[in-house]
């Protein structure tokens, strides 16, 4: 004679393909790297970790802690090749420079001035790849967060809108 196996019991509605199998053992509970992170705007729950924006910056005195040697930073100025400015050495190239973490941007200008042609300064404008122009001429490298290997893109100025 066959036994009759005693069916589980199925919640009415729910097809049985959805059901949780237990036979009898907890559930473990979800990995953390499955919870999913709140939107943005919105604050995380306590306890989870938040990533830092690119958005955000360093004080100025915070980042130059973090450099291994603030007197020594290696960094790369891209040049535009454009050759409507015959008297500047737009040739696309990259300039590596090295400079201390306090340096001014009007400074740097001032090192690039010889090696441009004698590009004026005030013609020169400089763009970070995360936080965009370096407009003050006044502030240092540190205060827009610029590390070693950071590549700037040089831009120059131009006058009037549209032609």
């Amino acid at each position: 004679p066959q036994q009759a196996m005693a069916a589980p019991a199925v919640p009415s509605g729910e097809p049985p393909a959805k059901r949780l199998k237990t036979d009898g053992a907890p559930v473990p509970p979800a990995p953390p790297s499955a919870t999913p992170m709140p939107p943005p705007g919105l604050p995380a729950p306590p306890g989870m970790a938040v990533a830092p924006s690119q958005n955000e910056t360093l004080s100025e005195s915070d980042f130059i802690a973090t450099l291994p040697n603030p007197d020594e930073v290696p960094i790369c100025i891209r040049v535009p090749h454009d050759p409507s400015n015959v008297g500047w050495n737009f040739n696309g190239q990259t300039i590596d420079i090295i400079i201390k973490a306090t340096t001014k941007i009007k400074d740097l200008k001032g090192m690039l001035k010889d090696q441009l042609g004698g590009m004026p300064t005030n013609k020169m404008q400089l763009k970070h790849p995360s936080t965009g122009f370096m407009n003050k001429d006044g502030l240092s490298l540190a205060h827009f967060n610029v590390g070693p290997m950071t590549t700037l893109d040089l831009v120059p100025k131009t006058r009037g809108g549209r032609k």
